[in-house]
């Protein structure tokens, strides 16, 4: 029971970890044509943030501000939407994992 329940502490706190990154509305994502935003709150020290995405889904990022995209995906499946952001003396990613569903 002790390791069930430790397994379930990692694998939340994993997960609080990756989804740094959040998405401006809650649903489902589409791949039908429509942009979704994504932001992440502002970091302490960060000089700059640099948005990428890594999947397949074919998205295309269209800037908003320094920490807020918006991106259409053109095909439904798993996309990984990273945010690199730069201080002084470092880099680190954020990130979320999305979901995209084909049309309706």
């Amino acid at each position: 029971m002790k390791k069930l329940l430790f397994v379930l502490l990692l694998a939340f706190a994993g997960t609080g970890v990756f989804a740094q990154v959040k998405p401006n509305s809650s649903g489902p994502v589409y791949a039908n044509g429509d942009s979704y935003g994504y932001y992440v709150d502002e970091q302490p020290g960060a000089i700059s943030y640099d948005w990428s995405v890594q999947g397949n889904t074919n998205a295309t990022i269209y800037p908003a501000w320094d920490t807020a995209i918006d991106i259409i995906f053109s095909n439904a499946g798993f996309e990984d939407v990273i945010c690199t952001v730069t201080t002084a003396t470092t880099s680190y990613p954020l990130y979320a994992y999305v979901e995209v569903f084909a049309a309706p």
